[in-house]
């Protein structure tokens, strides 16, 4: 995961969809738990889309609600009362940005594609009902700002140009790509798609540890999540903290959510953390996440006094693997730059962030400030990572890479 935002070429937003003339009903929701029945028709809404479900956005809520801020979840139904679209949004506000408007899941969690939810073929109800309801009822939010977009997502280019339209300010912002590899159907034509030297190793590394017994595959249930989730921290927090970083974990809101998310997505069927233990030590730890048929490779750990068995590589492919052998189309890298995701044939998929300022004075000004101040902090973030970049790096050649 990462937060970093190098530049990049901007997407074009679409002209906006015609709008249709249809009753709709449009509100906003300030309270909403699991035993709502607003909680399982946005499950159902959201489908395999486990970034935008309740049970991941509603947990991040839980452990990063800002004194002050407000869930805002913006609710479109049909005539028949009919669940059709769903904004997860929350406002917050800060002596800056004024009064912002936000996507749930946003920030150090990293939560990517994250986005509008509509009923498929209602899209264009969905987007023109709350491009009419935002200067409405939200007359007062200065900055609306959503992260970690698709810039491929229809939903929400068709969403900026209806408010582009409505004499709204757009950015789009640039965002680190995510990365996904296109699986086969079955693990020997993978390794053979890799480079002469990595599909020697990998299968040297097979050969030499797993099938002689020496390193083994757990995978946390019920008993033993506890247990892997404490490895999982464990050996992020050295990783890290080796290459100069503060690690994941170093959060506490991060580190509460994601243990509470992990028990959430295990009760789904959605978590998948393994950990490799060689010659009964483990040295590698994975926590995927289960996207219908697609896996997410979404934290990770590695102990670092064991090079010589390639800790990052025996993690990586056993995930890989799992994957492949389960029937997945797609194994997700998500969001970040290291090395290693292109070493093991992920391609880059772009990723935006999107800026909406309203036609007002006051939030004109306090755009310009947030310009500002975003410029000169991507000014010290160059600076400090010509240094780390070097040796995130070379530590992702010697591990995952």
């Amino acid at each position: 995961m990462a937060t970093d935002c190098p530049s990049s070429d901007p997407v074009a937003i679409p002209g906006p969809l015609p709008i249709p003339a249809h009753s709709l009903s449009v509100s906003i929701l300030h309270d909403v738990d699991s035993t709502s029945s607003l909680f399982v028709e946005w499950e159902h809404l959201a489908g395999q889309r486990l970034f935008l479900a309740p049970r991941w956005l509603l947990t991040w809520w839980k452990h990063y609600r800002q004194p002050g801020s407000q869930l805002q979840i913006v609710t479109v139904r049909d005539n028949n009362g009919w669940l059709i679209g769903l904004a997860p949004w929350y406002r917050r506000r800060s002596w800056w940005g004024g009064d912002e408007i936000q996507l749930l899941g946003s920030g150090e969690v990293c939560s990517d594609y994250l986005s509008v939810l509509a009923k498929p073929g209602e899209e264009s109800l969905v987007i023109n009902a709350l491009a009419d309801f935002l200067p409405r009822q939200l007359a007062k939010a200065d900055h609306f700002f959503f992260e970690g977009l698709d810039a491929s997502d229809t939903v929400m280019l068709h969403f900026a140009s209806a408010m582009r339209d409505r004499q709204y300010e757009v950015k789009q912002l640039p965002q680190l790509d995510s990365y996904q590899l296109a699986l086969p159907a079955t693990w020997e034509e993978w390794v053979s798609q890799l480079s002469r030297s990595r599909r020697h190793r990998v299968r040297q590394l097979w050969r030499n540890q797993f099938e002689t017994g020496k390193a083994t595959i757990h995978i946390a249930d019920k008993s033993t999540l506890e247990q892997g989730f404490s490895i999982l921290v464990d050996l992020h927090q050295k990783r890290r903290n080796q290459m100069g970083q503060r690690g994941c974990f170093a959060s506490k809101r991060f580190h509460q959510f994601l243990q509470e998310a992990a028990r959430e997505h295990l009760e789904s069927g959605q978590l998948r953390l393994q950990w490799i233990e060689l010659e009964g030590r483990p040295i590698a730890v994975e926590l995927d996440l289960e996207e219908g048929d697609t896996l997410m490779h979404y934290c990770s750990g590695i102990e670092i006094d064991c090079d010589y068995a390639r800790p990052g590589w025996l993690g990586i492919t056993a995930a890989i693997r799992h994957a492949i052998e389960s029937g997945k189309a797609t194994f997700d890298f998500l969001r970040g730059d290291e090395g290693y995701k292109s070493h093991w044939r992920g391609q880059p998929v772009p990723l935006m962030n999107l800026e909406l300022i309203p036609p007002r004075f006051g939030a004109q000004v306090r755009s310009q400030l947030r310009g500002s101040f975003r410029l000169a902090k991507q000014q010290a973030k160059r600076i400090l990572r010509k240094s780390a970049k070097s040796e995130q790096t070379e530590g992702h050649s010697s591990d995952e890479g």
